[in-house]
């Protein structure tokens, strides 16, 4: 199966973004199609995202499949050092999958959630 394609998209139903002081915040959706997984996540710009430096992001929920929302994967976020892209990955029960275990990655080439959405707020300049 070939790579998800991942979009960013600005929800219809979020009226507009804001601005205090210097900086912005922006809502968007965060949304891939059917496909598999790479090891380290996938990433998106500040561009994407409605802005040109990125100084934080909060995940808003857990990746959930279409809009049944029956499965989900937890989501972790990596900053990358010159604020200009975000890294997503996706995480699921590790281990034996006992009460205690760690979240781990998915596997290089595993099947993301069927069409999976997440919202994010995003703040920088």
């Amino acid at each position: 199966m070939a790579a998800a394609v991942i979009t960013v998209t600005k929800p219809s139903d979020v009226k507009g973004a804001w601005k205090v002081g210097n900086r912005q915040f922006h809502i968007r959706d965060i949304t891939a199609d059917t496909g598999t997984y790479a090891t380290g996540g996938f990433s998106v710009t500040a561009a994407s995202l409605g802005l040109k430096h990125i100084d934080f992001c909060l995940i808003g929920s857990v990746a959930t499949s279409g809009t049944a929302g029956a499965t989900a994967n937890s989501i972790g976020v990596r900053y990358d050092s010159t604020g200009t892209t975000l890294t997503f990955q996706l995480y699921e029960l590790g281990g034996t999958g006992a009460a205690g275990d760690p979240l781990a990655e998915k596997t290089n080439a595993e099947a993301y959630l069927s069409n999976f959405t997440f919202r994010v707020l995003v703040a920088g300049q």
